[in-house]
């Protein structure tokens, strides 16, 4: 499983949202649940996210539909994440701030700065898309990065060069966009800036006091990233995504892991685990907190996948010791 990686919904989301908007196609059609897009923070496994960017490219017909669609988004429009990495007081605490957060948003992923003579390249990587999307990936954040530049430094700046992984025709609207010569086919995205404009001197942002940047409960959220290595969490966030397809399988979970079932039985059993145990518990989790956000029982049976509320009720009751309604009742003071 340590080939399993994972990003948050709100790296694509808004893509996603204007695709339909601009298109007029069916969010679903492009492999990702609509619901898994209703909370920003929500993983997706990569492997879904490569094949949702060759969807998308496929029904919109545009092979620049990142670059068409990227360059519209509002960077601060991205609620607790982009207050915490716009609270820096500069330039220079922000790119630091967003190298430090890119493990929390995409697992596998890395951002670095580094000065080679006049020169920062501000670089990412994230090894875990196919070839064939790659450079959709890195078209993405090559303006991402582009934009929070040009929050400090100006509408008008442009990079003194950018690289890109993989390579597009039509280069002239890149080119429109970065205002700078591309570099393609690259192993990594980089954006190159000269180094003295890291200073505060430089810039144009003032950044003012803000209320906190996220509250616990957000916080709780952005710290969630599972690690490789540690299968439990990766099962745990595989079956929570499965869920968005119906109440979550051996067959569905086995098949997003890249296991066969006989395989992802014996690495349960080798926990001394079962999948009806880890399901269940995964499932109360979920429960728990959409009872803590006022979510009705029955709604909550619905959005998990059961055909009624009295399995839902079991279920719950088996691995919280009381009923949902019981659980509301007793933790009332803490929701």
């Amino acid at each position: 499983m340590k080939s399993v990686h994972f990003m948050r919904a709100i790296a694509i989301a808004n893509i996603g949202a204007l695709a339909v908007k601009r298109y007029g196609i069916d969010i679903n059609r492009l492999g990702v649940p609509e619901a898994v897009f209703h909370s920003p923070m929500n993983l997706i496994p990569t492997s879904e996210v490569n094949a949702w960017f060759s969807r998308l490219e496929q029904q919109t017909a545009n092979p620049d539909i990142i670059l068409e669609l990227a360059q519209s988004l509002d960077i601060e429009s991205m609620g607790a994440i982009g207050r915490w990495l716009f609270s820096g007081y500069d330039l220079a605490s922000t790119i630091r701030r967003i190298n430090c957060g890119v493990g929390s948003l995409q697992s596998g992923a890395f951002m670095a700065g580094a000065q080679v003579g006049s020169l920062i390249k501000w670089t990412y990587n994230n090894p875990n898309f196919s070839p064939q999307v790659k450079v959709h990936d890195s078209v993405r954040v090559a303006i991402f990065m582009t934009k929070v530049l040009r929050e400090y430094l100006g509408a008008d700046f442009t990079p003194q060069r950018v690289m890109i992984s993989g390579i597009c025709k039509n280069e002239q609207k890149y080119k429109a966009f970065f205002g700078c010569d591309i570099g393609w086919s690259h192993s990594r995205t980089e954006v190159w800036i000269h180094s003295d404009l890291r200073l505060a001197t430089k810039q144009s942002r003032q950044n003012s006091n803000k209320r906190l940047a996220m509250n616990f409960s957000e916080l709780d959220e952005i710290l969630n990233m599972p690690e490789p290595e540690d299968e439990l969490k990766v099962i745990y966030e595989m079956i929570n995504y499965s869920r968005y397809f119906g109440l979550p399988s051996l067959s569905m979970v086995s098949s997003l892991l890249g296991l066969s079932e006989q395989q992802f039985q014996r690495r349960l059993h080798a926990q001394g685990l079962n999948f009806s145990t880890v399901s269940g518990y995964v499932m109360s989790n979920i429960a728990v907190g959409l009872l803590s956000k006022g979510v009705d029982i029955e709604q909550i049976a619905t959005r998990l996948g059961y055909t009624n509320v009295a399995s839902f009720n079991r279920m719950f009751k088996k691995h919280r010791g009381l009923t949902p309604k019981q659980y509301v009742q007793r933790f009332h003071d803490a929701f």
